[in-house]
């Protein structure tokens, strides 16, 4: 009886342990509803990453051109400077070596 004893319980034990398709699938369908929820909103997170890429992206080549548009502009100015500097420092000597001509020309009229 003993091992008779021994059946019954592991039959029991067994029995009581698994569980029906339609439990699984009552305790599987809710966490399968929750995983399609995140995998949606993980592709729409996906997609606004990589909208927001784009944007980046097109914001860094304006930043780009702006900033080859305004080393442009500077070398531009830089140019003009440095030529007037130039115009300005020429119109300088020729109105010292002018002042020059008219102190000598005010000298010889002073000894006549």
């Amino acid at each position: 009886m003993n091992l008779y004893s021994w059946s019954v319980i592991s039959v029991l034990l067994i029995s009581s342990g698994c569980a029906t398709k339609g439990y699984v699938q009552n305790k599987i369908d809710p966490i399968a509803c929750k995983a399609d929820v995140l995998e949606t909103k993980t592709t729409a997170l996906e997609g606004r990453a990589n909208g927001i890429e784009s944007r980046l992206s097109a914001l860094e080549n304006q930043v780009n051109q702006a900033q080859l548009a305004n080393k442009a502009m500077l070398d531009e100015a830089t140019a003009r400077a440095v030529d007037s500097a130039q115009r300005a420092e020429a119109a300088a000597a020729r109105a010292d070596e002018a002042a020059q001509r008219t102190e000598k020309m005010f000298e010889l009229g002073q000894k006549k």
